[in-house]
């Protein structure tokens, strides 16, 4: 309960639409996209990381990339993916 007594003040609200879990996945540069398996397990841990629960059903995936990154001296295509 809030200050002011209202309950739902202390509860998340999502916008409608908005993803609820989202992964940026790396892999060598020059590899193949990861699966959408490996970019569903992505997604999983980060659901289980943000303390969501698992999904009842599949989810349709957004992917976006690669995009080219150095980390540490390593070459790197990374790829956002989010559920919708």
């Amino acid at each position: 309960m809030t200050a002011l007594g209202l309950a739902h003040m202390s509860q998340r609200i999502m916008p409608a639409g908005a993803s609820l879990a989202f992964a940026l996945v790396r892999v060598p540069r020059g590899n193949p996209r990861p699966s959408d398996g490996e970019l569903r397990d992505a997604l999983s841990e980060d659901r289980e990381r943000i303390g969501q629960a698992a999904q009842s059903a599949p989810t349709d995936l957004e992917v976006a990339g690669p995009y080219k990154i150095t980390v540490d001296g390593a070459a790197l295509d990374e790829y956002v993916v989010w559920e919708r």
